[in-house]
């Protein structure tokens, strides 16, 4: 990890995640990610970097069974005074998941990939370990808020001196990065204005249309693990790339070749 919340930083985000504004943004956040999830069915449900388990807490009223993993044990600790026993709370990192491949149907990773060393072994794990969706939040450096927040490194210290804000487009690439090309995935934004007006713009900040373009604050991020499977219909005829792909093509040619063979030496003898 770049940077380990301590105790301090625990009892900071706290504070503000219970005050008027914090709440307020937590709100719009999870519209956001809700209209862009939107699970049909309860699902097993991973939050990387679950923080005090607020968004935890949210998952499992929606009704879906839910664990977290931190680093923080500071973070930790706060978590659980917060949530029911229920909950399953572990410390890890986010480039180590102690969990085997497609154990959750969701991965959701939020405020993570600006703290670690490097986001790829991160998103790695998460795709590995997750079955449907993963889904990412992440803050924008496109945005009015971050404006505020690098000038604000000068004369003010802060876990976002600590951080690495990304684009839409910067976290799209990591994930075709990660998946090795282009995969089904949708994406939208919030917190578009200062955190001083949203008390008044709140129904314009959680409206759909005001969430499609990339300059919000919060950008939500869907990533579906899908594959694409194509249908063979003629082996013999179908180019295959080398690996296990090839060897099995080149063994089932073989065999194809034999069985003909055999047929034909068995019309000869009749």
């Amino acid at each position: 990890m770049r940077y380990i919340f301590n105790t301090e930083d625990a009892r900071h985000y706290n504070e503000w995640s219970q005050s008027e504004l914090g709440q307020l943004v937590a709100l719009v956040q999870k519209k956001l990610l809700l209209r862009l999830w939107s699970p049909s069915s309860s699902q097993r449900v991973l939050q990387v970097g679950c923080g005090t388990g607020i968004f935890l807490e949210w998952f499992a009223q929606l009704g879906h069974q839910v664990t977290g993993i931190d680093s923080s044990s500071a973070m930790l600790n706060i978590a659980r005074l917060r949530l029911p026993p229920r909950i399953l709370l572990e410390q890890g990192f986010p480039e180590d998941l102690p969990y085997e491949d497609n154990t959750f149907d969701t991965v959701v990773m939020m405020r993570v990939l600006e703290f670690v060393d490097d986001p790829v072994p991160a998103l790695k794990e998460a795709f590995r370990v997750a079955r449907r969706h993963v889904l990412l939040g992440a803050l924008n450096k496109y945005s009015v808020i971050s404006c505020r927040h690098y000038l604000e490194r000068f004369w003010k210290a802060s876990i976002f001196n600590h951080a690495r804000f990304f684009s839409v487009f910067e976290l799209r690439s990591l994930v075709e990065d990660v998946m090795a090309g282009p995969v089904p995935h949708s994406w939208g934004t919030c917190l578009s204005l200062p955190y001083s007006t949203l008390r008044f713009m709140r129904f314009l900040e959680c409206s759909k249309y005001f969430q499609w373009h990339p300059f919000g604050h919060f950008i939500g991020m869907r990533v579906d693990l899908r594959y694409p499977l194509q249908a063979v219909l003629d082996p013999l005829f179908c180019d295959i790339g080398a690996g296990l792909g090839a060897r099995f093509h080149a063994y089932w040619r073989h065999s194809q070749e034999e069985t003909s063979a055999e047929t034909k030496s068995r019309k000869r003898l009749n």
